[in-house]
């Protein structure tokens, strides 16, 4: 069985280390996440503070989704359901991170890229340009208003 196992492994990541079950199981897992989500109805919203509400249209309650950071380019979603709380080691930890990353890529900020979700080029220039003009405070007036009238 030990055996069957590692040989599932080495085939479907061949260059990932024995010794990181989670290298080996991330991309698949995601995968299989997103499709759980769909099938049982769930749907993304994005929310004014950035983060993803993923809602059940069955079931009563919701999960908010958040990016914890970004690793080597690699997006790594938190969420707060149970899931997403005990597999922080996980990219993509749950099926409302996978259902919010899936979001991500229709509003073209984020691509699925060899099993991984990353941030596009142009969302990181946007997201740089927004945390730039968010630390000018106040802006120095270039010209009075009397001196711009008798230019």
């Amino acid at each position: 069985m030990e055996d069957t196992l590692v040989e599932r492994r080495l085939t479907a990541q061949p260059d990932a280390p024995p010794e990181d079950p989670v290298a080996h199981d991330h991309r698949a897992y995601g995968l299989a996440a997103e499709v759980r989500a769909v099938e049982e109805g769930h749907n993304a919203r994005v929310l004014a503070d950035g983060s993803i509400l993923v809602k059940a249209e069955s079931h009563p309650g919701s999960y908010r989704v958040a990016i914890r950071g970004i690793d080597q380019g690699v997006l790594r979603f938190g969420c707060t359901c149970r899931s997403g709380e005990y597999r922080t080691a996980l990219p993509v930890p749950c099926k409302h991170a996978a259902l919010a990353a899936r979001r991500l890529e229709r509003e073209g900020l984020a691509r699925w890229d060899d099993g991984r979700w990353r941030l596009r080029d142009h969302a990181q220039v946007r997201g740089t340009r927004l945390l730039l003009a968010g630390t000018v405070r106040h802006r120095p007036r270039t010209a009075t208003p009397a001196a711009a009238e008798a230019a």
